[in-house]
């Protein structure tokens, strides 16, 4: 009888909180309803994007499936602003809403997934309160463009539990959804590709299926996944190729010196967790902070790390897995293979956090175990924390409330923030403050003198003020240092047709034709009409 009425408590206990971590959630996030777009990727997203600002449409359904934009193919985060459109039209009130209560919904199947393969109720709410709260965790919440993140963690824990009641009873009726949930994910984030080694982690703690010995046979039931995580990974590439996004000069191409740069990042993203002040937009990458000196420590913390967690998986094996998990699930994207210009990004942190987490809470639960009152203490101490992280989170999310706000507070806390410069330029120009932006545009590209953007925006800034001169001498250094790039042959040749040098302009347009024919062809035979040239 007592046995069937503590029953009837957990069952109770569990509802309640959910919802308790639901309604934090909620509470700490409602700020991010007030926040605009950014005009940062926000704009290729959805407010400049002409198949996404029409809503659902069975043309943008088709493109979703087919293009590679912005160096990405996620279809379901594409419909997923397209829905957001066809609800809320371009009012960001609605977006960062749905933003909101995905990640709301992924800290409830947070706490539900933990509780089911463990039974531990406060430790759950834990993981999942700090989950919640983190300021890490703000950019993939309040960033629209970051919806990938929230949607596809979805799907990664609905695969998760999906695979909890396959392993109970394993059968082809139980796999099909695991399989199913994780193409999902995979279709709004590749990042996923390693949910199947994320399961063998499952299958040593808590699961522990790895006890039984047959871990070959443990391999071979997730073959399937591993194709699937082949093939987004490949996707991946092309489509980051495709935008040019892994083609890096300089010191960046060096493979010591990427790997060298990830090792550190595992440390950094581990210290930011537990100290998440001056967090940014954007972290520029540096080759020269990657010193061998630097490297070799880092590696060794790493390699210290990793065996105490492996002497420990016997006794603590939430050690193993949680440091397993964080490895793992930060391995696409830290930087081995580096796409982009960013050293680091916390919105990489949104699942593989969650490892770590998981060591602090049981490690925590187990220290508290050894006292008298060290239950209601640890309780104590894990309020404290989570409503500390609640508001630097609220802080950190009025950082995003518009873009000024956005990319000053990375100007004050990043130093030799050549994107913020560039980007607070680019508001500046468009305000009609050529002075002031060609003052961030001159910062930017003395920072990154290898950055064409930079360039490109500083040579339009000097034409909008009249500085004709300064202008051409700009945007022959934007195709200096990309003479591949179109749109700089084609503003090099505005500014010489602007001067009155149709010759020179003539023969940009020439180099234009090359790149891109449908915009070159019209203006190579307006010069020819009006200035005679052959």
């Amino acid at each position: 009888m007592t046995k069937y009425l503590d029953m009837i408590e957990e069952k109770r206990r569990l509802p309640l909180a959910l919802l308790l971590v639901a309604l934090v959630t909620l509470a700490f996030y409602w700020p991010a309803l007030l926040n605009s777009f950014i005009d940062y990727d926000d704009n290729d997203y959805v407010t400049a994007n002409a198949m996404v600002s029409q809503g659902l449409t069975l043309k943008g359904f088709i493109w979703s499936f087919t293009a590679f934009h912005a160096g990405n193919w996620h279809p379901l985060t594409w419909l997923s602003h397209m829905l957001d459109v066809q609800l809320f039209d371009l009012n960001p009130v609605g977006h960062h809403a749905v933003s909101v209560a995905w990640h709301t919904v992924n800290v409830v199947l947070l706490c539900l997934l933990l509780h089911r393969l463990t039974g531990a109720l406060g430790r759950s709410m834990l993981v999942a309160l700090l989950f919640a709260l983190h300021p890490l965790h703000v950019e993939s919440v309040a960033w629209v463009s970051e919806r990938k993140d929230v949607l596809s963690t979805f799907f990664w824990l609905l695969t998760m539990l999906a695979y909890l009641s396959y392993t109970r009873k394993p059968d082809l009726k139980r796999y099909l959804p695991v399989a199913l949930f994780f193409a999902l994910g995979l279709m709004s984030k590749q990042m996923l590709v390693t949910l199947p080694v994320a399961l063998l982690l499952l299958d040593f703690w808590p699961v522990k299926r790895l006890e039984s010995g047959n871990w070959k046979k443990l391999i071979a039931e997730k073959i399937p996944l591993f194709v699937l995580s082949a093939a987004a990974a490949l996707v991946t590439i092309a489509a980051q190729s495709s935008a040019s996004a892994l083609t890096h000069t300089g010191a960046g191409t060096s493979v010591f010196i990427n790997a060298g740069n990830a090792f550190l990042s595992y440390l950094r993203y581990a210290g930011n967790m537990f100290w998440p002040v001056d967090l940014a937009l954007f972290y520029p990458f540096d080759a020269s902070s990657v010193t061998p000196v630097k490297v070799a420590a880092a590696l060794l913390v790493l390699i210290a790390i990793t065996v105490v967690a492996l002497l420990q998986r016997n006794s603590r094996p939430y050690l193993a897995f949680g440091w397993g998990w964080y490895l793992v699930t930060l391995l696409p994207v830290i930087g081995f293979l580096r796409a982009g210009e960013q050293a680091m990004a916390d919105r990489y942190t949104y699942v593989p956090l969650i490892g770590l987490f998981v060591m602090l809470a049981w490690g925590g639960g187990e220290l508290a175990a050894r006292w008298r009152s060290g239950k209601s203490s640890a309780a104590g101490i894990s309020a404290v924390v989570v409503l500390v992280l609640g508001v630097m989170s609220v802080k950190q999310i009025g950082y995003w409330r518009n873009s000024y706000e956005l990319f000053g507070h990375a100007l004050a806390v990043v130093q030799e923030n050549w994107l913020a410069h560039n980007n607070m330029g680019f508001l500046l120009a468009r305000e009609n403050r050529p002075g002031e932006a060609i003052s961030h545009f001159r910062e930017s590209v003395r920072i990154n003198p290898e950055g064409v953007v930079g360039y490109r925006n500083l040579g339009t800034a000097y034409q909008a003020s009249g500085n004709i001169p300064l202008a051409l001498e700009a945007f022959r250094q934007a195709v200096k240092v990309a003479p591949g790039d179109a749109e700089s042959h084609y503003r090099l040749g505005y500014a010489y047709l602007f001067s009155g040098n149709v010759e020179l302009a003539f023969e940009q347009y020439r180099q234009l034709e090359r790149l891109d024919p449908a915009h070159a062809q019209p203006l190579l035979q307006s010069i020819k009409i009006t200035g005679g040239l052959r």
